[in-house]
């Protein structure tokens, strides 16, 4: 297949698309704001210029941290540390049981630690979060994958020491943890009953009631992180597995949220590698995923686009400029969607992806760390496009008003300097009606 034909498919009604994904970006994205500028005794000021500017996005657009300081030289390290910092707001956090905990009750947490290449140490990834004012999400909790060779094989002892992990991560990272992925794809996961499955290996996953048993140890210690169910790309958005209401992800989730099971977020990756024709036209088809989370979005949770990959396959120019218009397409497509909440590119840079999923160039940047197309395309997206910057004057109550996407701005009236939040969640909960979010900005030389 020419993948070029992929965009033309994507294309083939833009006349249709493009202007509703315009239309939802301005009406999911964007809010009324009002700056207020009063003198020290608190009356209004009239006909002072205001000049307000988007800092952060409120929408977490992420990446995978796993390559934190992993480069043998410190010009890369430095490169990584800058690229990342130049467009992301949101880092994932490696909680692999089998590195995060490699010998029984020595826990990697320290920046001290022994290095595992794709493993740093969480200290060091929190540091570097809070330097650069970047939200974290851990990645996984309790998955049937990558678990130690120490791991106890009894029931009862497994599961002690589960949720001994748990409590000694959260006691350590759970006030810097904003989002949680609990479980993470367990659509295949009955696997374990048949054995020889390589890393596939946690035998509890098999039991009745476990992704509720993971839910509810999660929330009584991560009480104020958000708890995500995390899914696979064509488990999600494949060509046979989405079938409306009848799709076995959906029909997972409705089941344990009708049980009381704590799950307060939607995890759809986009692995979009090593696949067939059908499934790449399928995953690629902007219709079918409108109706993707037109159907996840009845939970009223938000979702989480929580690992991209769209690969490049080589470094060749046209390969590049594929990626990136695809990278384009499908950006402005999950941006606009109203429960999507989050965007995670997985893998910075060509050969840093786990084994042989190297081979597909699903990075961003080049192994050199130079730009790739889709680094600047993103990079315009979301610091020009998704951008709002502009000068107001206050009118007679003192108020300059101005639509702008959410986030936090810096706003600057008379060299009076504030850093004001403008939220779709300032209070908890979106009330479209109530009005524009104000703040106030005192002008004490007045």
């Amino acid at each position: 297949m020419n993948r070029r034909d992929l965009i033309s498919h994507f294309d083939r009604l833009a006349e249709f698309t493009d202007p509703m994904i315009e239309r939802d970006i301005e009406a999911y994205r964007k809010g009324l704001f009002a700056v207020r500028v009063l003198d020290s005794a608190g009356n209004p000021l009239t006909g002072v210029p205001v000049r307000v500017r988007l800092n952060r996005h409120e929408f977490k657009f992420g990446c995978a941290l796993f390559l934190l300081d992993q480069f043998g030289d410190e010009r890369r390290n430095r490169l990584y540390r800058e690229k990342f910092a130049q467009i992301f707001n949101y880092g994932v956090l490696p909680l692999y049981w089998d590195t995060l905990e490699p010998e029984q009750g020595n826990p990697r947490f320290a920046s001290t630690s022994e290095n595992i290449y794709r493993r740093p140490a969480l200290d060091l990834i929190r540091e570097y979060c809070l330097e650069n004012r970047i939200r974290m999400k851990g990645h996984c909790l309790v998955y049937n994958s990558f678990n130690p060779k120490w791991m106890p094989r009894d029931w009862r002892s497994l599961k002690m020491a589960i949720e001994k992990r748990t409590r000694e991560i959260a006691k350590r990272y759970g006030d810097d943890i904003e989002d949680l992925d609990v479980i993470n794809e367990m659509y295949t996961v009955y696997r374990n009953a048949h054995g020889e499955f390589g890393c596939r290996d946690l035998p509890v996953c098999d039991e009745p009631g476990h992704e509720k048993w993971c839910f509810d140890l999660a929330k009584r210690y991560f009480p104020y992180s958000r708890l995500f169910w995390n899914e696979g790309c064509y488990e999600t958005f494949g060509q046979t597995q989405y079938t409306g209401d009848k799709s076995r992800y959906y029909l997972m989730l409705k089941r344990w949220l009708g049980e009381g099971a704590p799950i307060e977020g939607i995890g759809m990756q986009f692995h979009a590698f090593d696949a067939s024709e059908a499934q790449e036209y399928a995953i690629y088809n902007p219709y079918r995923a409108m109706d993707v989370f037109r159907l996840y979005s009845e939970f009223r949770l938000p979702i989480h686009l929580s690992e991209v990959s769209i690969p490049s396959y080589s470094n060749e120019e046209a390969d590049e400029e594929i990626q990136a218009a695809l990278v384009e397409r499908m950006y402005r497509l999950w941006f606009s969607r109203e429960t999507v909440e989050s965007i995670v590119w997985w893998n910075l840079a060509d050969g840093m992806a786990f084994g042989g999923e190297n081979v597909f160039h699903a990075g961003l940047l080049r192994n050199d760390l130079s730009h790739k197309k889709a680094f600047d395309v993103l990079e315009r997206l979301i610091r020009h496009d998704w951008h709002t910057e502009e000068t107001l004057v206050t009118d007679e109550t003192g108020r300059a008003y101005f639509r702008g996407f959410f986030g936090d701005y810096d706003v600057v009236a008379e060299e009076q300097h504030k850093e004001c939040r403008f939220y779709k969640e300032n209070t908890g909960y979106y009330h479209v009606t109530a009005g524009p979010m104000e703040q106030k900005l005192m002008i004490s030389h007045r």
